[in-house]
C-alpha cells in the first residue's frame, strides 16, 4: 500500500509549509447563527467523537473542535495521521470490527473502496433531509468525484481538487504575448522565452513554466491533467484511462502520443533541466513553488490549496499587481474533430478532478448516537453559511466548492468577497477565482480521476519513471507510450480485467458491462450434446413432432383469451379509464439516460403494483404512459391517490434532485416556527399527470356519443381495448394537469362515494378547453390528504372564459367549500372566482351558495393590495431547481420560485 499513501497524493499536502506556521488561528464567525448549527445546538452532549485528520489540518481543526463542542456539547477527540499512513491507517481502522475512528477525513478517490467493505455510512437520506445543508449548493463535479459510489453518498465534500495556473501577468499580456488559454498559446509563450534570455532581479534565468515532475509527489496528477484535453471530448462518462469495454489503456492511442509529445516539450522549457547535481529525478512541488516565489518561472501548474496560499502572500513575495489566475489550458481542436464541449475560440477544456478531494466520513459500525454526532461534525465543517471563511483561509486547505463560494465573488462588498479580500488577495483577482472554480467544477467535460483498485500502481508505480526517463531522454515518445502500457496491463491482470471494469464503469456513470463471448463455449459444449441426442432418437423425435403439430393446430383454435391475464378488464357497463404521463420525460432521458433508466423502472413497478391492489386492467401503455381500466369510479381515483402517495416515497437516483421536472420541495411553514424538524416533503422524484374519466359500454361504435365508449377484444394481443370519446377526453384531462396533480371529470367526481372523497383533498378546477374535444370539460383535482396543499405554478385555459387566463384554485368537500385557500384570494381574484362559477352553471348549488355567502362576507373586509391572513408562510422550500410547466408561469412574492443549482 506503499503507493496508495505515498507524500503528497492528495494535492493538498503542504505540510511542511503548515507546520512552520504558528498556531494562532480564530475564525470570527465561530459563533455566528446559521440554520445548520441551530439545527445542532445543545444536541450531542457528553457524546465523544474521534475525528482522523491530517497533521498540517491540526490548527485549523482545534479550533473548528472547539467550537463544535461550545456549539454541541459534544466531546472532540483527536487522531491526527501523516500523509504517509493516511490511506494504511484507514484502512486497518475499518477492517476492525467497530473501529476506533467515529469519523473519517478521507480522499474522494479512497471513497469508493471503503465503502465497498462496509466501514462508511450511507449518508444520502441525510443529506438531502439536513437542516440548512443545501446539498445541491455543492457543485456537481465535487458531489459525484468526491462523495458518490453507486450513486449513494458516503462523505461530506470539503473541498474540490483539480489543477489550477498560476502566471505571471507582467511577463505574459504585458509583454504582448497572448493569454494562456490553450497550449498552443503556452507553446509560443515558452518559445518566446527560449529564444529571448531573461533574468529576474538576482540574476538567475527565468524559464517558461516550472511544475512538479519527481516521482511520489504530485507530478503523476500534473500529468493527467495536462493529458486529459487530448484524452476526453465527449463528456465525463469517456474517462481519460481504459477503453469502457476491453479496459485496453489509452497510452496506446494516437491522442496519449499527441499528450506525451506536448507535456515532453512542457518539461524542456522548465526549470527540469536546472538540476545540476546528481542524477535529473524531477523536481517535488515545494522546489518549484520557491522558484516561482522567486521569480524563476512564468507559468505555474499546482493544486488550488498551494495556489491559495502563494496569492495569499504575493505582496510579501514582491508580486503586487503581477500574478493571475487561470484554468489549465485545454487543447485546440482541428476542423475534422468533433469536440462538443469546446468554448467558443475551439478549445477544449477538460478539468482533471485530481484525487477528488477531501471528504469526511462516518464510520457505520459504531453506535448511532456516535455516528449523529460524528455527521454533525462533518456538516458543521460544511455549512453553507459559514464555510466562506475556511475556503479563503490560506492554511485550511479546503477549496471552494459550493456554488456560493464563487458566485458571491462577483461582488467586493459580499462576505465571500471580503474573505479573501483580507487573505491578501487583490479585486481584480476575485473575478479570476471565480471564473477559474466555476470552468472547472462546472465544466459538463470534467474529467474524474481513477477510482478502481491499485490505483496509484497504474498512475505512479506504472507511469512516473517511464516519464522521467523519457524527459531525461533515455527512451522516444513511441517506446514511453508502448512502456506504460504494458505496465497498466500488468496491473489489470493482477487485480482482474472484470473488477476492474465494473469499478471503473461504475464511476463514470456507465452500466455494467455485458461480454458478448459470456457462456458461449458452454453453449457449444450443450448444442453438441443436443445434436447427438437428436440423432440418436431421430425417429421418434419425428412421429411426435407430426402429434404435436396437430395438437398446436387444434389448440389454436381455441385458445382466444389465455395469452393475457383479462380477467379485470371491464367487459360491459360502467368503465372509469385512466391515463398517466410523466412531466418532461423528454428531457430527463436527455438529461441523464442511465438515471432516468432506473427511475422508469421504480415509476413502473409502483403503478403496476397499485394496478393488481385495485384489481385495474392495465390496457396498454405507450414510453412512459399507462392508460387503465377499471369498472369501479371509486378504485380508479383510490388507485390515482396511491400513485402521487407512492412515488414521492420512493428512492430515486440521486441526479433527478438536479433535474427541473424531478427536484424535490417541501411544504411552508409558518414562518415564526422554532422547529428544526424538516419540513414535508411536497415533491420528491418523477412527476406524474393522471387524466381520470368515465362512460358506459357502447355496442355500436358508429352510434357512441359523449358519455359512452366501445370495447374491442385485440386478436393479436389477446387483451381488451377501449374507444371513443370517453377514452380521447381522459387523455386530454390526463395533458391538461401538472406534474403530481390528478384531475378527474366531474362525472367521475359524481360517481365517486363518500368515504373516497374524505380520505382525499378535491378542488374545483373548472371548465376547460380540451384539444380535440369539442365541449368544456368541467374537471376536479384531486389529491390524497398527506399531498393536500401541493402547489402547482401554472395556469389552465378556461372555456367560459375564454379571454382570461387564472391560477385561482378553491378546494372543496363533499359537503362545503373550505376557506383556507379563500381567505388569502385578492378581492379581484374573489370576484372573479364568483364570475366564472356562474358562468360555468355550476351545478352544486348548496356549494355555490356556501362560497357566495363566505366571499361577500369576506370582501367587504378586504383592499386592492393583497392580504395574507394567519400565519405568515414562508416561500415554499425547492432542493435542486423548479421549473414551471407552461410559459405563462406567474409567481407573486408569496411565492417565489427559488432556484437552486
Amino acid at each position: 500500500m506503499k503507493g496508495l499513501v505515498r507524500l503528497l497524493q492528495c494535492g493538498m499536502l503542504l505540510r511542511s509549509y503548515a507546520e512552520a506556521q504558528v498556531c494562532n488561528i480564530v475564525d470570527p464567525y465561530a459563533l455566528e447563527s446559521t440554520p445548520v448549527r441551530e439545527s445542532m445546538r445543545s444536541k450531542h452532549m457528553g457524546v465523544e467523537i474521534t475525528v482522523k485528520y491530517l497533521t498540517f489540518q491540526d490548527c485549523f481543526m482545534s479550533e473548528k473542535m472547539r467550537n463544535f463542542e461550545q456549539l454541541t456539547g459534544a466531546i472532540m477527540k483527536k487522531s491526527p495521521t501523516t500523509t504517509a499512513t493516511w490511506y494504511d491507517d484507514i484502512l486497518q481502522d475499518v477492517k476492525k470490527e467497530e473501529g476506533f475512528i467515529d469519523l473519517y477525513g478521507t480522499f474522494g478517490n479512497w471513497v469508493p473502496y471503503f465503502a465497498s467493505l462496509g466501514g462508511f455510512r450511507d449518508i444520502s437520506d441525510d443529506i438531502l433531509n439536513a437542516v440548512g445543508e443545501d446539498w445541491f449548493d455543492i457543485m456537481p463535479a465535487i458531489r459525484q468525484g468526491v462523495a458518490s459510489y453507486k450513486e449513494k453518498v458516503y462523505a461530506v465534500p470539503l473541498d474540490g481538487d483539480v489543477i489550477y495556473m498560476l502566471y505571471r501577468k507582467d511577463l505574459v499580456e504585458d509583454k504582448g504575448l497572448p493569454t494562456p488559454r490553450s497550449w498552443d498559446d503556452v507553446k509560443q509563450i515558452l518559445d518566446y522565452y527560449k529564444k529571448n534570455k531573461t533574468y529576474n532581479d538576482k540574476g538567475q534565468p527565468v524559464y517558461g513554466n516550472c511544475f512538479a515532475t519527481a516521482a511520489n509527489d504530485i507530478a503523476d496528477k500534473i500529468f493527467w491533467a495536462l493529458a486529459s484535453p487530448f484524452l476526453q471530448t465527449g463528456g465525463k462518462s469517456q474517462g481519460v484511462f481504459f477503453d469502457t469495454e476491453s479496459m485496453d489503456p489509452v497510452s496506446n492511442s494516437p491522442e496519449f502520443l499527441e499528450a506525451l509529445e506536448t507535456i515532453d516539450f512542457l518539461v524542456q522549457h522548465s526549470t527540469f533541466n536546472n538540476q545540476t547535481s546528481g542524477e535529473k529525478k524531477g523536481q517535488m512541488w515545494q522546489e518549484t513553488r520557491a522558484q516561482f516565489n522567486n521569480g524563476q518561472c512564468v507559468l505555474y501548474y499546482n493544486y488550488p490549496g498551494p495556489i491559495k496560499s502563494m496569492i495569499s502572500a504575493q505582496e510579501a513575495n514582491g508580486f503586487s499587481g503581477k500574478l493571475n489566475l487561470a484554468p489549465l489550458p485545454g487543447k485546440k481542436c482541428r476542423e475534422d474533430e468533433r469536440c462538443p464541449y469546446a468554448s467558443e475560440d475551439g478549445v477544449n477544456y477538460a478539468p482533471f478532478l485530481a484525487s477528488g478531494g477531501m471528504a469526511y466520513a462516518v464510520n457505520s459500525r459504531k453506535s448511532q448516537e456516535k455516528q449523529e454526532a460524528a455527521l454533525a461534525f462533518a456538516l458543521y465543517l460544511s455549512d453553507p453559511g459559514a464555510s466562506f471563511w475556511d475556503v479563503a483561509h490560506p492554511s485550511s486547505f479546503f477549496d471552494p466548492l459550493r456554488l456560493r463560494h464563487t458566485t458571491s465573488l462577483a461582488n467586493n462588498s459580499t462576505r465571500e468577497a471580503k474573505a479573501f479580500l483580507d487573505f491578501g488577495w487583490e479585486s481584480r483577482q476575485l473575478p479570476m477565482l471565480k471564473e477559474t472554480t466555476e470552468m472547472s467544477f462546472l465544466n459538463k467535460n470534467y474529467v474524474l480521476d481513477l477510482r478502481v483498485l491499485g490505483s496509484e500502481k497504474y498512475q505512479e508505480a506504472g507511469t512516473m519513471p517511464h516519464l522521467i526517463k523519457m524527459w531525461k531522454g533515455e527512451t522516444s515518445v513511441g517506446e514511453t507510450a508502448k512502456i506504460i502500457t504494458d505496465a497498466w496491463n500488468g496491473v489489470t491482470e493482477t487485480f482482474g480485467l472484470k473488477q476492474q471494469r465494473d469499478f471503473y464503469r461504475d464511476y463514470l456513470g456507465l452500466p455494467p458491462y455485458i461480454d458478448p463471448n459470456d457462456g458461449l463455449e458452454e453453449a457449444r459444449q450443450r448444442l453438441q450434446r443436443l445434436r447427438r441426442i437428436i440423432l440418436s432418437v431421430t425417429i421418434p423425435i419425428g412421429v411426435l413432432a407430426i402429434l404435436l403439430t396437430i395438437v398446436v393446430a387444434k389448440q389454436r383454435h381455441t385458445i382466444k383469451y389465455h395469452t393475457r391475464d383479462v380477467r379485470n378488464a371491464p367487459k360491459a357497463g360502467t368503465v372509469a379509464i385512466i391515463f398517466t404521463d410523466i412531466e418532461d420525460s423528454t428531457a430527463l432521458w436527455e438529461t441523464n439516460k442511465h438515471a432516468m433508466q432506473k427511475s422508469l423502472d421504480i415509476h413502473n413497478n409502483v403503478i403496476r403494483s397499485l394496478i393488481d391492489k385495485y384489481e385495474a386492467y392495465e390496457v396498454k401503455t405507450v414510453g412512459d404512459s399507462f392508460m387503465i381500466a377499471t369498472d369501479c369510479p371509486n378504485k380508479a381515483v383510490m388507485l390515482a391517490n396511491d400513485i402521487q402517495e407512492m412515488l414521492i416515497s420512493q428512492d430515486w437516483p440521486l441526479e433527478l434532485a438536479t433535474m427541473p421536472s424531478s427536484c424535490i420541495s417541501y411544504f411552508p411553514r409558518p414562518r415564526r416556527t422554532n422547529t428544526v424538524e424538516p419540513p414535508r416533503l411536497m415533491f420528491k422524484g418523477l412527476r406524474v399527470r393522471i387524466g381520470v374519466h368515465m362512460g358506459q359500454h357502447q355496442h355500436d361504435m358508429s352510434k357512441a356519443q359523449d358519455g359512452e365508449i366501445q370495447i374491442l377484444h385485440d386478436k393479436v394481443s389477446k387483451g381488451f381495448d377501449y374507444y371513443g370519446p370517453v377514452v380521447n377526453t381522459a387523455a386530454r384531462i390526463e395533458d391538461a394537469a401538472f406534474g403530481g396533480q390528478t384531475m378527474i371529470s366531474k362525472e367521475v367526481y359524481d360517481a365517486i362515494s363518500e368515504e373516497v372523497t374524505s380520505q382525499s383533498h378535491v378542488g374545483i378546477v373548472g371548465g376547460l378547453d380540451l384539444r380535440g374535444v369539442t365541449e368544456s370539460v368541467f374537471v376536479y383535482s384531486v389529491l390524497p390528504l398527506s399531498l393536500r396543499g401541493r402547489k402547482f405554478h401554472g395556469v389552465y385555459r378556461r372555456k367560459a372564459s375564454s379571454d382570461s387566463l387564472t391560477t385561482v384554485s378553491m378546494w372543496t368537500s363533499r359537503s362545503s367549500i373550505l376557506t383556507t385557500d379563500v381567505m388569502s384570494l385578492t378581492p379581484v381574484e374573489l370576484q372573479k372566482g364568483m364570475k366564472q362559477l356562474q358562468a360555468q352553471n355550476v351545478s352544486l348549488k348548496e356549494e355555490l351558495q356556501t362560497l357566495k355567502m363566505q366571499l361577500e362576507g369576506h370582501i367587504s373586509s378586504l383592499h386592492d393590495d393583497d392580504i395574507s391572513f394567519g400565519e405568515e408562510e414562508e416561500p415554499e422550500i425547492k432542493v435542486g431547481v423548479e421549473k414551471a410547466k407552461s410559459n405563462e408561469q406567474e409567481t407573486t412574492e408569496d411565492e417565489p420560485l427559488l432556484n437552486g443549482e
